[in-house]
């Protein structure tokens, strides 16, 4: 499908991950202008590197290293990009992190940690970039969420609540822009093979068959091509304010 994506700047955070890596390479092949924020240089690398051997083309891709706690620090990254590219098409907020461990025993910083990188950092990234996007009367901000936002689950209480907290900012948040012309949607992923969800995956494994209705663990690329179809005026000009779920069909 050609969703007329070519020279459509798009910011991606969490892309050293497995999800939002793929995510950035779909838009690459889509000929976006792809710009990721990173904290860890080596990963930025290391993801550089895997798609070049994956024979994607990376001369669109760009590089920043920010802190998605630091607002400030938000705030003049996405004040250098603007500059540079005079225009932010779509925001992908896929950072995230979560700690398998039962809330009882989980200290302050660790709920805190938890709340900020799931909940608050998209906010505050979405804060800084709605400017560019009212000024252009134009955009189109994607959420990653979780399935955890919606469905039971152990030693998850602090990420499923900053993932639920997620979605309500999506349609909130879409009621507020809409007439600015910008759409916020979220992609609500299942149980997706990746390093991040080693453990469910591993607790799960002898169910999945009997958990989803069809059978088996989602793959990165099934979320990616979701996230394209969502920035793309072409095939989702209509689209705001919806939580997609891509789970396979748990039950």
């Amino acid at each position: 499908m050609n969703l007329n994506l070519e020279n459509q700047v798009v910011i991606i955070t969490g892309a050293t991950g497995g999800i939002g890596g793929d995510i950035a390479a779909e838009f690459l092949k889509e000929k976006a202008i792809v710009l990721c924020l990173f904290r860890n240089e080596l990963k930025m690398e290391q993801f550089k590197s895997n798609l070049k051997e994956g024979d994607i083309p990376v001369k669109n891709l760009y590089s920043y290293k920010c802190d998605l706690l630091d607002y400030r620090e938000i705030v003049k990254t996405v004040g250098d990009i603007n500059k540079k590219f005079n225009k932010v098409n779509t925001l992908v907020n896929c950072a995230g992190y979560t700690k398998e461990y039962p809330f009882a025993m989980l200290d302050e910083d660790e709920i805190s940690h938890t709340l900020d990188i799931n909940l608050k950092s998209p906010m505050m990234l979405t804060h800084a970039i709605l400017r560019i996007m009212f000024r252009q009367k134009n955009g189109s901000i994607i959420n990653v969420s979780s399935i955890s936002a919606v469905k039971k689950g152990r030693g998850i209480v602090a990420y499923a609540s900053a993932k639920s907290g997620i979605e309500n900012f999506t349609r909130t948040l879409a009621s507020e822009v809409g007439k600015k012309n910008i759409r916020v949607n979220c992609i609500r992923p299942g149980i997706i093979e990746t390093s991040m969800s080693g453990q469910v995956i591993s607790r799960t494994k002898d169910h999945i068959k009997e958990i989803t209705c069809l059978g088996r663990f989602g793959k990165t690329k099934e979320i990616s091509k979701m996230a394209t179809f969502l920035a793309s005026d072409d095939s989702s000009s209509y689209i705001t304010g919806e939580c997609i779920t891509i789970d396979g069909g748990i039950i």
